[in-house]
């Protein structure tokens, strides 16, 4: 094993810790990053994919390719932690699009009324918004990328401290050590950091899980030079239990491109084969999709994606967390994708890191240790923030009479059934409308629905 890296910096005064070191360049990577480089000297990012110059698919996104909504919330909160994000977007093709007026919604119970909302979107795919804010955050100085490098394991000391991570450049190089004041693991759902811990002799992670067994298949069309639709509106059809379980939405996104992604519940999921694509899109509740796509030309291949579980790392419920580490992202907790939470509950994470980092610089403490305090209550406070997304995505699963996990309790089926009576309502007030989108997209609460 090489000497470890000796932490060497010309301390800002400004700054709370010397380095921190981010494990997984994905979303949830980029923007905890972000939000580090206000409080430490030096961030480094550890990815272990190689990245594309442009905003291409990667393998340590398998479901990159698929439809990904941007929602209101998460919108926001880049804005704050990058000025100017949203027009720089838009420069770069993203659409703007108003989510009642320029969206056709055929909800379960039938389509919801469009009026002028100023609830305004950014429409494009994820991968043009992962390779912009992977180029926002190599313009700081303070910033730097390591890719096609993979962490093998946490560096602790005896007291059960995390100092650092070991890593490999690639398959065939030794272990290096890499020093770093806190540690932020956002690999996603198959981070192994429950296993780490019990090698470290902490207590098993505590994991819920909710399945509805759902799968989708996303293809990208280019949008007809010359057609009586409108190419800017997106269309939504959802499924609706005891009548079908199919869904599609079709999403405008840069470069004059739709994306459409069809779900399915059980035995009923879409195939990746072009006949059974198209012969599934025909068989939605309402054939407007399909409608769109006839003149359209694919401009890719079918891409399926299964795993689809909702998935809860529960490290605020440890009696014991290690320190100089916490855990963002998919790493604790993931959605069902076909709901379009992932990556502002990530953007969500941020900010809760954001105002834990802040307390701590507000203490008056110079250059503090990232405690196992810290890292307890900051697990605990992400857990708060999850809340309204986990409880949207699982009530909406639980819908399917097959769907495996733990039930949800009487308050989630109270707010689930406001939920319903809102979305029915939304076929024609305009008031209902706009407030179940408000709280779709993470910027209210469900509690104002009652």
């Amino acid at each position: 094993m090489s000497q470890p890296l000796v932490l060497t910096s010309e301390q800002d005064s400004s700054k709370i810790g010397v380095q921190a070191l981010v494990v997984g360049g994905s979303i949830a990577g980029l923007l905890a990053a972000r939000v580090l480089l206000d409080y430490f000297d030096r961030v480094i990012l550890l990815e272990r994919d190689e990245y594309p110059e442009h905003p291409k698919a990667r393998a340590g996104v398998p479901q990159g390719t698929h439809v990904h909504g941007l929602l209101l919330q998460g919108q926001q909160i880049l804005e704050e932690l990058f000025p100017g994000f949203e027009d720089d977007l838009k420069q770069k093709g993203a659409i703007a699009l108003d989510w009642i007026n320029d969206w056709q919604f055929m909800s379960a119970w039938g389509w919801l009324e469009q009026h002028d909302s100023g609830l305004v979107g950014l429409c494009c795919s994820r991968l043009l918004i992962e390779w912009y804010l992977r180029q926002l955050l190599l313009q700081y100085s303070g910033f730097e990328l390591r890719a096609k490098t993979s962490v093998t394991a946490l560096k602790s000391n005896k007291a059960g401290e995390v100092e650092g991570v070991l890593l490999k450049a690639n398959e065939t190089s030794e272990d290096v050590e890499l020093l770093g004041d806190l540690v932020i693991d956002t690999t996603g759902r198959n981070s192994r950091l429950p296993q780490w811990f019990s090698e470290m002799g902490f207590e098993e992670v505590e994991q819920t899980k909710v399945n509805a067994f759902l799968g989708y298949s996303s293809r990208w069309y280019r949008q007809p030079k010359e057609s009586s639709f409108n190419a800017t509106e997106g269309i939504l059809i959802a499924s609706s239990p005891g009548e079908s379980s199919k869904g599609g939405v079709l999403y405008p996104v840069e470069d004059n491109h739709w994306v459409v992604t069809l779900s399915g519940i059980q035995d009923d999921q879409p195939p990746s084969d072009e006949q059974g694509f198209n012969d599934f899109m025909q068989s939605l509740r309402e054939p407007h999709i399909y409608e769109r796509l006839k003149d359209a030309e694919p401009s890719s291949p079918i891409y399926s994606y299964r795993r689809t579980e909702n998935q809860w790392r529960h490290f605020e419920k440890m009696s014991a967390f290690p320190a100089g580490i916490i855990a963002m992202g998919d790493a604790v907790c993931c959605f069902n994708p076909v709901y379009g939470q992932g990556m502002t509950a990530s953007a969500m994470g941020a900010k809760i890191l954001q105002d834990a980092l802040d307390k701590l610089k507000q203490s008056g403490h110079v250059r503090p240790k990232f405690t196992d305090k810290f890292g307890m209550q900051f697990q605990k406070d992400l857990a708060q923030g999850l809340q309204a997304p986990w409880l949207m995505a699982t009530g909406e699963d639980f819908r399917w009479p097959a769907t495996t996990g733990d039930r949800p309790n009487w308050i989630s089926k109270l707010i689930q059934a406001y939920i319903d009576r809102v979305m029915q309502l939304s076929r024609y007030d305009s008031k209902a409308h706009k407030l179940f989108i408000e709280v779709m997209h993470l910027v209210k609460s469900p509690w104002v629905l009652m």
